[in-house]
């Protein structure tokens, strides 16, 4: 079996595993998550033989490469073996079982093939094909696989930070998940664009709750809690939050408007005077919209239990993606004024995760990330963004000033919808240029300092696009 096989049959071996994150404790299938572990100690032979194993928690790893050179702040790669759920109603959609791991087509298919059991894949292959070639690193290399990353990753990514933290360890950088490759995703840009995740939106659950007398339904009340409920959600999508373009996505923009030219360019650099008509442009995309305001959406509502009984209570839970610039109370706020209902309870619900600092990009740790991403992707645009979502890397915020959030893969905006969704898939082709990526990340980050003295020596590249 070749290296490109071997390596897609182990990402098919991972998804077998049923490691789905649960909110409740006792719905979460712990002793597929120690499958696993035994899988990867099996599967890597030379990583479990030559670099330190602690398992986390009781259910995340943390893998130590240790460097030559201790006074060299070490590099984190974060990944998560953790997978949403399947829903009932889609089962029947899956083109391939989720949870069967087939390889097909040029495919791996099943639950967290694209996120994110290919990057746990990609790093621990990266390294063993390393240590094959008989690499050492100059530079300390963790790999940092949390549990339970699709519920907030406070028991896994959070633990590990502290056990590090703990150790005094500060990190020179975190490589997380994130965004990818886009094509065709900017008219006017040929070229597929590597986005790279330099900050991150904040997070929030707020939980709308309305109370009402109950009754039977043959006698129904003027408004019942329900159509409270539903009058209260109306609102807010009536009254979006203000659309405000923040440093990190301007600066994006000015990368690609100057490749795109013309009048797009032109607007851009007099921001000022046509700041109206690029929010309303940047609005009528989603993929765009969601870049200049915080957003909101309700994703779980309940309400009654029988067709004839009018339900004392509906709850709606939404979840809120906040821009940088505002927080937890500004959001409050914002909901209050547009329900404008006293009737209707509003609280938080869980933790709430501020808008992530900015990663700077004139260092040479960016410099060896672009570097890497150039001679994995030679034809790509290299540019700075913001994430929407949210990683595990919001845990490691106190160890490192220095965050980027990127996946190796190439996404359309048809693939992207696959993640979450029904026939995730991975291509075999994409998997080996992420090995490839990782590989070579390592080499330009913990290989030696040629490119940190590059970048000391030559500010030129560092503003290079």
């Amino acid at each position: 079996m070749d290296a490109r096989a071997g390596a897609a049959e182990k990402l098919a071996a991972l998804v077998r595993y049923e490691t789905v994150s649960a909110t409740d404790p006792a719905q979460f299938k712990y002793a597929e998550f120690e499958k696993l572990h035994a899988y990867l100690a099996k599967a890597f032979p030379l990583v479990h033989e030559r670099l330190q194993v602690e398992v986390i928690n009781s259910y995340s790893l943390l893998y130590t490469w240790a460097g030559q050179d201790k006074h060299l702040k070490p590099i984190l790669f974060s990944a998560h073996t953790d997978v949403v759920p399947v829903e009932a109603a889609s089962a029947a959609a899956w083109q391939e079982q989720p949870f069967a791991g087939k390889v097909k087509e040029g495919y791996v298919w099943g639950r967290g093939t694209m996120d994110d059991k290919y990057r746990v894949i990609a790093m621990l292959e990266a390294v063993e094909r390393l240590l094959k070639q008989g690499h050492e690193p100059e530079r300390t290399l963790y790999l940092a696989f949390g549990h339970d990353e699709e519920i907030g990753g406070e028991e896994g990514a959070g633990k590990i930070a502290q056990h590090l933290e703990q150790q005094g360890v500060q990190l020179e950088a975190v490589f997380d998940e994130g965004l990818a490759i886009a094509e065709g995703v900017v008219p006017g840009i040929q070229e597929p664009l590597a986005l790279v995740g330099t900050a991150a939106k904040g997070s929030l659950n707020l939980l709308l709750t309305v109370n009402g007398g109950g009754g039977h339904s043959s006698a129904p009340p003027a408004e019942t809690t329900i159509g409270i409920l539903s009058s209260a959600i109306q609102r807010l999508h009536e009254n979006p939050f203000r659309p405000r373009l923040t440093a990190t996505t301007r600066a994006s923009l000015e990368i690609l408007t100057e490749r795109m030219g013309g009048k797009y360019r032109f607007a851009m650099r007099h921001y000022g005077l046509f700041k109206g008509r690029i929010l309303k442009k940047l609005s009528e995309d989603r993929a765009t919209d969601v870049l200049i305001r915080t957003k909101l959406v309700p994703t779980v509502i309940s309400g009654g239990e029988k067709s004839n009984v009018l339900p004392r209570q509906a709850t709606a839970l939404l979840n809120v993606r906040i821009l940088s610039g505002e927080d937890e109370q500004t959001v409050l706020r914002h909901v209050r004024q547009a329900i404008q209902d006293e009737r209707v309870q509003i609280e938080r619900q869980g933790e709430y995760t501020p808008p992530s600092p900015v990663t700077a990009t004139d260092t040479w740790i960016f410099v060896a990330l672009k570097a890497t991403i150039l001679e994995t992707f030679p034809d790509v645009l290299v540019v700075p963004a913001l994430f929407p979502g949210g990683t595990d890397a919001k845990h490691y915020t106190n160890l490192t000033s220095n965050i980027f959030r990127f996946a190796p893969q190439t996404v359309t905006r048809e693939s992207a919808q696959l993640i979450h969704n029904v026939n995730e898939r991975l291509s075999v082709e994409v998997l080996e240029q992420s090995i490839s990526f990782y590989g070579t990340l390592i080499r330009n980050t913990c290989g030696s300092t040629a490119l940190e003295q590059l970048a000391d020596n030559d500010e030129s590249i560092l503003g290079a696009e």
